[in-house]
């Protein structure tokens, strides 16, 4: 018997010699009787992850963001070893060859550009005194295009495929929900947004880029998530339903957005005549309540996915949460066209 099988050996008589078996991988807790030989209930991982899921789904999200960088970069790791290897050469003359000679020198027409360009973040130092952190920081950023174009051309070359699912709400989405863009699109964003909320106001320009960038392969759905601390939050969103009666959802959905700090009854009143729209309905309308109850549908919809504040933005059943510029969204969606098989 050699030194490791000894080694093994007591640990084998060990495991043998336990009485009590190690419980399934997919159990976190288990109950027992009284007497302890019985197991009278479970929980499994499953009901953990799918609580986070609902209670914390940023969370839930940065736990998958931190698995897709782990990934990313163990993927990276082994090609790249297996590259250095297959040529008969180390990992850092590898990196050396294919990435550090590969990048391109910065010219001192370039460096003088960028310090112009950038002079006020300079602190008031001159530009001899800036000059080579300045073109580090240049060759830094050639040196990572040349970096990702490799790696891109390693995965291709292996066939990199990635398993890695990204947490998913299941959100259903109703034929009459106000929305924008055709009903089929591959990408579908349910907006829970709030009309007095600063943060919603400061998210509608990206999510106006994202409908202008990627045009009819997105379906925006706006569902109200007024916050309580919001006094006319409620009445606003109702409005937006009581302008959609005459068509024009869209356009006091805007005009509201515009005007986030004026939203007392009078405004909303206001805002319908300036949108010319027939005054004495819309009164009728936003008197009587009757989507009151429609935004409070909604709001149990936020609420069962997780949301408590606004925005939040599930693209794909994907949180985004909060006032997010276009390349957060641009990331996933990108993301989810690739999925999809489709490109702009």
């Amino acid at each position: 018997m050699t030194f490791r099988s000894l080694a093994v050996f007591p640990a084998l008589l060990l495991a043998i010699g336990c009485g009590q078996p190690a419980p399934p991988a997919d159990l976190a807790a288990t109950f027992t009787s009284d007497s302890g030989d019985k197991i009278t209930g479970q929980i499994t991982m499953a009901q953990v992850d799918a609580h986070i899921q609902k209670a914390e789904p940023e969370t839930w999200q940065a736990l998958f963001a931190a698995r897709q960088r782990a990934l990313g970069y163990l993927v990276e790791e082994q090609l790249l070893t297996a590259e250095a290897e297959r040529g008969g050469i180390d990992l850092d003359s590898l990196i050396v060859r294919e990435i550090v000679e590969k990048t391109p020198a910065v010219s001192d027409t370039a460096v003088q550009a960028f310090y112009v360009q950038n002079e006020e973040r300079m602190g008031g130092q001159p530009l001899e005194s800036m000059l080579e952190r300045v073109r580090d920081y240049l060759v830094s950023g050639e040196r990572s295009k040349v970096q990702a174009e490799y790696l891109t051309s390693l995965r291709q070359q292996a066939g990199v495929k990635i398993l890695l699912e990204p947490p998913r709400a299941n959100i259903e989405v109703q034929a009459d929900e106000p929305a924008r863009g055709p009903a089929d699109a591959p990408i579908v964003i349910v907006e829970y947004s709030d009309f007095e909320c600063p943060y919603c106001e400061r998210a509608q320009p990206s999510v106006q880029q994202v409908l202008e960038t990627y045009g009819d392969k997105v379906l925006l759905v706006y569902r109200d998530f007024p916050l309580r601390i919001h006094e006319n939050a409620q009445l606003a969103a109702q409005a937006t339903h009581c302008a959609g009666e005459q068509g024009q959802y869209w356009e006091y959905h805007d005009v509201l957005y515009a005007n986030n700090r004026a939203l007392r009854p009078a405004d909303l009143q206001r805002y319908a005549e300036e949108l010319t729209l027939n005054s004495e309905p819309f009164a009728e309308c936003l008197e009587s309540g009757r989507y009151a109850d429609g935004i409070d549908a909604d709001l149990e919809s936020g609420q069962q996915h997780g949301v408590s504040g606004t925005p939040a933005f599930f693209v794909n059943g994907r949180l985004l949460s909060g006032a997010q510029p276009f390349a957060a969204f641009r990331a996933i969606i990108d993301e989810e066209l690739e999925l999809a098989g489709a490109s702009l």
